[in-house]
């Protein structure tokens, strides 16, 4: 029932019929979701259940009520009494998958072509026009340039950028909050809750995953 419901909100499912499987599958896979039954033998040992665990996924637990309180140490964000209805499956998972399906959305990095027509960079006083700087990739919070030279950590820039099949440009500021001698170089977008912003990311959900892409409609 757990991977229909899953699969019916477009979300790849990876099954595991045994511990040792589950941990194969997260070890080489990106996991950002595990419902795990704990009538398995052994389940409440899985790596990514123990405080301990470098996994920054969301678990849920479906386990008898009797249990609850049992598995009270392990790292579990939902706990789901058994037998579990189709219903509460559904409710649960989306109280669970929205919100870090939200935060991926935000941080999804896009490699569409945007390109810079031009921009200005301040940093201590001082300012110049951008020349031969490329979009590498794009999200709701920034995006990643290409420059000739490094750009100044902490330096601030403002920005005329054309989206792909966009009518009219946008004008975004943010801050260099990461650079590299290659050039490369990080940049965070200013109020990301402006017009401006609110188109970017209308035009960037209509690029998602479909995993990704049907929570940004629903949400």
């Amino acid at each position: 029932m757990a991977r229909r419901v899953l699969e019916g909100f477009g979300i790849r499912v990876y099954p595991a019929f045994s511990i040792p499987e589950a941990e194969q599958i997260v070890h080489s896979t990106r996991i950002d979701l595990a419902i795990c039954d704990f009538n398995v033998p052994r389940a409440g040992e899985l790596e990514l259940l123990q405080s301990a665990s470098r996994w920054r996924g969301i678990a849920v637990g479906l386990m008898p009520g009797s249990r609850l309180e049992q598995s009270s140490h392990k790292r579990i964000q939902l706990r789901v009494p058994k037998p579990v209805s189709a219903d509460m499956l559904v409710r649960s998972l989306r109280a669970a998958y929205t919100p870090m399906a939200q935060q991926r959305i935000a941080t999804y990095r896009h490699t569409v072509p945007v390109k810079l027509v031009s921009g200005t960079l301040n940093h201590r006083g001082w300012q110049r026009t951008l020349h031969q700087v490329n979009v590498l990739n794009v999200s709701q919070t920034g995006l990643c340039l290409n420059a000739a030279e490094p750009l100044p950590h902490g330096a601030s820039l403002t920005m005329t950028l054309v989206l792909p099949e966009a009518s009219a440009s946008l004008h975004a500021s943010g801050s260099v909050v990461w650079s590299h001698s290659s050039g490369r170089a990080g940049v965070c977008f200013d109020r990301a809750d402006c017009p401006e912003m609110k188109r970017l990311h209308e035009k960037l959900n209509a690029c998602l995953p479909r995993e990704l892409g049907i929570v940004a409609r629903v949400s």
